[in-house]
């Protein structure tokens, strides 16, 4: 069973979620951008792809980026992603 608390948490998770999705269409760096929150080895300087500020403006996401591996039926275009939010 969910409590108030955690399902508020869920929908910001998945409005921030929305956002660097957003971001990353709108910079053309991947047609079809993946959720990869639970990939922690990804977050490291080779795959930092860009920084932007959150819709508040007070803090910064730090978006990381990297290719799929290719799979029969997969588009063309889609990447996995993977966000810190850090104080600017």
């Amino acid at each position: 069973m969910k409590t108030f608390s955690r399902l508020k948490e869920g929908i910001l998770d998945d409005k921030m979620d929305k956002a660097v999705s957003d971001e990353i269409k709108k910079r053309k760096l991947a047609r079809f951008p993946i959720n990869a929150t639970d990939d922690y080895k990804m977050k490291n300087k080779k795959n930092l792809a860009f920084k932007f500020p959150t819709p508040s403006g007070e803090l910064m996401f730090h978006v990381y980026l990297r290719k799929m591996a290719p799979s029969k039926g997969q588009p063309k275009g889609v990447m996995a992603f993977n966000y810190d939010i850090e104080d600017k």
